[in-house]
């Protein structure tokens, strides 16, 4: 970020900052400036700010992105419907809803859900070239629950024809938000976990709601360590998908 070369003065007005007695002028810093760092996978440019989240190993969000347009891939053709509509939650600064939306076309519609405001702002910056596409702030939870109350039947029947991504915390998704979005009834549920043990806790959850689990990759993201990131697709019963 610039340096803000201002100051306020006691009487709060802002004036210029002179240089100190027997050195260089000295320039303050805006607290408010973040600094933006921008990094690229499948050949688009993600704004992230330098202390927000995202992948430490450097090739992990690509490793990531491929795995989950693999499991769509073993989805079906008609997993990304046009007429559908598609969730990102803990979508953080829009990678996976990016990876959705390109490969269901310009009117894709999808919507990513973010607690933190700065990377919802970013998502929205991310995600612009998509007309469909829309980033949102708040607790997945309280989103979900939300937004189970005021779908219309229309809405419902698109989200029903959708795919839900899922990329929570370690410590997982938890019962709640697994059985809310099982109460919106998508045809496919794409997870990205960091944990396998609260990866097997919410596939349980999902088994017990109507979901098999088609499939559970791992990926060795973090070399020399235990843990070990997976994605798995799960498809609801009865779906004809």
């Amino acid at each position: 970020p610039e340096a803000d070369s201002a100051r306020r003065s006691p009487g709060g007005r802002r004036g210029a900052r002179g240089p100190r007695r027997g050195g260089a002028p000295a320039a303050a810093m805006d607290p408010a400036a973040r600094e933006t760092i921008v990094e690229e996978v499948s050949g688009r440019r993600f704004q992230v700010d330098a202390g927000g989240f995202w992948q430490v190993h450097r090739l992990a969000a690509q490793t990531l992105t491929d795995a989950l347009l693999d499991a769509l891939a073993e989805a079906g053709a008609d997993a990304l419907d046009p007429d559908s509509w598609h969730l990102d939650l803990y979508g953080g600064v829009g990678l996976f809803a990016a990876a959705v939306a390109a490969a269901g076309g310009p009117s894709t519609r999808i919507t990513t859900v973010e607690s933190d405001p700065r990377a919802t702002e970013h998502a929205g910056e991310n995600l612009a070239e998509w007309v469909g596409a829309r980033a949102e702030t708040g607790r997945v939870d309280r989103w979900l629950a939300q937004l189970q109350t005021s779908a219309s039947a229309a809405e419902r029947a698109r989200l029903e024809r959708g795919v839900v991504v899922l990329d929570p915390p370690r410590a997982g998704a938890g019962r709640d938000v697994v059985e809310r979005i099982a109460d919106l009834r998508p045809a496919h549920v794409a997870y990205v976990a960091c944990d396998p043990v609260a990866l097997a806790r919410d596939l349980a959850t999902f088994r017990g709601l109507g979901y098999d689990a088609r499939s559970v990759h791992g990926f060795d993201l973090f070399p020399h360590s235990h843990h070990v990131e997976s994605v798995a697709l799960l498809t609801r019963e009865g779906s004809g998908r």
